[in-house]
């Protein structure tokens, strides 16, 4: 395996924060979308899901400068049927025009008991989990599902050997009473491909049975799945990944198909999402507190490690996060672009090695 290029580095939350908005201000972006985007950013890798968190910084000043990402979208939502929405979001940035999606899903879910919108052309999302966690918060429980980017194809189907859909995740969450919502979010494959990219750059090894090479032979080599011709994720599940495929079919015909566009993503404009939201019945968040209790309250086959409500392990990584960790890949490309912008640079602070 390659050893990382460089050391990582550390920084405050509120340093890369001001220092992530201002490179993309930098590139184009107003400084209220720039700041919703750091925020996502940052929340993410708090939790430890560094594959949609500050890594992805890079990228989007790369996508906004070849027009993947257009900084000056202005999304239009349309109404399908009354408890229909649909969003044209013209490359906006994923996290910007998912949250006007939550914004305009909120009355109508109320109003009809459902209601979903079907967003098209949108930017990366970053972790769709913050979509229907907005939805818990406003009492309201929240479906949101995911295609991947223009020439995602990172996955290949239960049998196959070369990458036909994106990793297309699944992610919902539900208000509980007392507490901070349930939030579940996964990819229908064995990871995530920013999971892949954080391998790659930390010189790690992929577990068993998550890639495989151009040939189809099964590797633990991250780096397989760029190259040319590239690797393929595997659909999650193992000997019973069929299950996770159809999911992910699930998940392109939710967003892809009844978005009207094709399933050979070459032809897309972009990420494709769909929320749902449902306003449940008086008594549910009290309802959906006993459920936690409930679950919680098995006696867990590890003392040390107690049964978990999903979106625990997110929640106390975040009260406990101090730091946030930048791979030597990743600080590398952002001190080239605060050079070429004429940002000053934060300073990192003390972090594990």
């Amino acid at each position: 395996m390659n050893a990382p290029s460089s050391t990582p580095v550390y920084l405050t939350a509120p340093d890369i924060t001001q220092f992530g908005t201002a490179l993309l201000v930098h590139g184009g972006a107003s400084a209220i979308d720039a700041r919703i985007v750091m925020e996502h950013l940052v929340t993410s890798s708090a939790m430890g899901l560094h594959s949609h968190g500050v890594m992805r910084i890079p990228q989007y000043l790369a996508e906004m400068r070849s027009g993947v990402i257009n900084a000056v979208a202005m999304p239009t939502v349309s109404t399908v049927a009354p408890a229909r929405l649909a969003v044209d979001g013209q490359r906006g940035f994923g996290q910007v025009v998912g949250m006007q999606m939550v914004d305009a899903l909120a009355s109508p879910a109320r109003a009809n008991g459902i209601a979903m919108i079907n967003g098209r052309h949108l930017g990366h999302t970053g972790r769709i989990g913050a979509y229907p966690e907005a939805l818990a918060n406003l009492g309201l429980i929240g479906i949101a599902v995911c295609n991947g980017a223009p020439s995602g194809h990172w996955v290949a189907p239960f049998g196959g050997s070369d990458g036909r859909v994106s990793t297309n995740p699944i992610a919902f969450a539900w208000p509980v009473d007392g507490s901070a919502p349930v939030v579940a979010d996964f990819s229908t494959a064995t990871a995530p491909e920013g999971v892949v990219r954080v391998m790659r750059d930390r010189g790690l090894e992929a577990p068993g049975g998550y890639l495989r090479d151009a040939a189809g032979h099964l590797t633990r080599d991250p780096n397989v799945l760029y190259a040319v011709p590239k690797g393929a994720i595997q659909p999650m599940g193992g000997d019973l990944g069929y299950r996770a495929t159809a999911l992910a079919l699930l998940v392109e015909v939710l967003t892809t198909i009844l978005n009207d566009d094709a399933v050979n993503d070459s032809t897309r404009k972009g990420t494709d999402m769909t929320l749902i939201a449902i306003a449940p019945q008086s008594g549910f968040g009290g309802l959906a507190r006993d459920l936690s209790s409930h679950i919680r309250a098995s006696p867990p086959l590890d003392p040390a490690r107690p049964v978990l409500m999903p979106g625990d392990r997110e929640n106390t990584a975040a009260a406990a996060m101090k730091k946030i960790r930048l791979d030597g890949p990743i600080w590398t490309a952002l001190i080239a672009a605060a050079n070429a912008a004429n940002i000053a640079l934060p300073t990192p602070v003390a972090g594990e090695i």
